[in-house]
């Protein structure tokens, strides 16, 4: 019996995460569905969020579906509600994907009207007719993102869209701008020993669909400028070239589900959420900046360090490499009682060097802030007001504290210590001739207004202060 509950739990938390039910509106729904019906003011208790506040959140998941009540004001102090099961879930996760498949099934028509109402943009909408022309877009391709492409191909070798030597130009292209090609592709049980031969490269992950899975009859190509629809079909070669945005995202969010519901089965996943040190920060959209000058981005999923590195950790991969120690941590001695502080003194090129060897990289700016604000646009990782009591700052303190101590000012992803305690590295880039740094979170050392999600500050990457700590990122794909 034990073990049937447990499989129930593991599958209810695989599909939350699809879902991307985050924070408070994970919390709601998991008390509401162990404990409800719960009355406003029992959840608000139970999630510990305020009693005006409770019915936000309650709204937001009766909007989505995942709470249900019997009432019909919500306002009702008798008005309870409870939670829907992993059956209605799995329903609401196969509604989303109907959607991508009408869009998908309505591709004609969208770009019917997308072309009518850019008729001013020339090159919003191209037709090609020739085999030559798309393999020319296929050698572009790798000019036109930053770090990935994506291929829906049915075709069982790359040789069937450019030949060898264009193949071979294109993947070293791949490496040389270190840009990942992920690949979904048809299943054939005669060539699929051949297809993973033919597209194996460094830079190449192929994942292979069985032909129930595999919902597609053309071909497409997914830069970060523009979406190429192609024919698979090699002695018909035809194709469109679409730079609208709008369309790009609905075929990047149709390629992504695809990815990861057929790549990760839900253990796999679960494994790498349930490492304690680390939190899943899903793919999607959030806005990156402040005010009316915020902007739209979509990220893909990642993994991100729950805390800050601390002493001990640092203290492990010092002793592990023989790398230097900072200036607190000589003789390879932690300060006593300092052990779960966040490492300090540590510049840029050092957080790298853990980073690599826990096998992890620094996260950049956009990927930090997202990880703190979520996707309600939240001014701090907790919510829209100021909270002296959530995070270490204003000096009050006077130093570090353990990190996970603020439990109130956790993020939207459930992370600690994104506001206050240490300035936090990123791999962000603002000037190269300087070789200057964004830097994110605010120290305990620092104002309120540095606490906020989307502030920023920089610094030279071989500088290391007491106020300055880091966290690492893992890439899922």
């Amino acid at each position: 019996m034990k073990s049937i509950i447990n499989n129930q739990n593991n599958e209810l938390a695989f599909l939350l995460e699809i879902l991307d039910m985050r924070g408070k509106e994970s919390d709601a729904y998991l008390a509401c569905l162990n404990n409800g019906p719960l009355s406003a003011t029992v959840l608000a208790k139970t999630v510990n969020v305020h009693r005006a506040a409770v019915y936000q959140l309650i709204n937001r998941l009766l909007k989505k579906g995942y709470l249900y009540t019997e009432k019909n004001t919500i306002n009702s102090k008798k008005q309870k509600f409870n939670a829907v099961g992993i059956g209605k879930i799995k329903e609401i996760i196969a509604s989303k994907q109907k959607q991508l498949d009408d869009l998908k099934n309505n591709l004609s028509k969208i770009t019917h009207q997308k072309k009518v109402a850019y008729d001013e943009d020339e090159s919003s909408i191209k037709t090609y007719n020739t085999s030559h022309s798309l393999k020319q877009i296929f050698l572009e391709s790798p000019s036109a993102s930053k770090k990935n492409i994506f291929l829906i191909t049915s075709v069982d070798s790359p040789e069937n869209i450019m030949n060898k030597k264009q193949f071979l130009s294109f993947s070293r292209d791949l490496k040389k701008r270190k840009i990942a090609l992920r690949i979904i592709t048809l299943s054939d049980d005669n060539i699929v020993s051949n297809k993973q031969n033919y597209w194996k490269h460094p830079n190449i992950n192929l994942k292979i669909l069985n032909f129930k899975q595999f919902p597609f009859g053309n071909g497409f190509l997914i830069t970060d400028s523009f979406l190429l629809i192609f024919s698979s079909n090699a002695e018909d070669p035809r194709g469109i070239k679409i730079s609208d945005p709008a369309i790009r995202q609905t075929y990047l969010g149709l390629f992504l589900l695809l990815w990861e519901k057929f790549s990760y089965i839900p253990e796999k996943v679960k494994k790498n959420i349930q490492n304690d040190t680390m939190k899943l920060i899903p793919a999607g959209y959030f806005y990156y900046g402040e005010g009316i000058t915020a902007k739209k981005v979509f990220l893909d999923s990642f993994l991100m360090d729950e805390a800050p590195v601390t002493n001990q950790e640092y203290l492990k991969f010092i002793k592990e490499t023989g790398y230097p120690s900072p200036n607190h941590l000589k003789n390879k001695k932690i300060p006593l009682g300092k052990e779960n502080h966040p490492v300090i003194n540590v510049s840029l090129i050092d957080a790298r060097a853990y980073a690599t060897w826990a096998g992890k990289r620094l996260p950049t700016d956009e990927e930090w802030e997202k990880a703190a604000r979520g996707s309600d646009r939240r001014i701090y990782p907790w919510g829209n007001s100021f909270k002296q009591e959530f995070c270490n700052i204003l000096r009050l303190l006077g130093g570090t504290t353990p990190v996970k101590s603020y439990l109130l000012g956790r993020s939207y992803y459930g992370l600690y210590d994104m506001a206050g305690n240490v300035w936090e590295w990123t791999e962000t880039l603002t000037d190269e001739e300087r070789k200057l740094y964004i830097l994110k979170g605010g120290s305990w050392s620092n104002n309120e207004t540095t606490a906020q999600c989307s502030y920023k500050t920089v610094e030279y990457a071989e500088k290391s202060y007491d106020n300055i700590g880091f966290r690492c990122v893992k890439d899922l794909i």
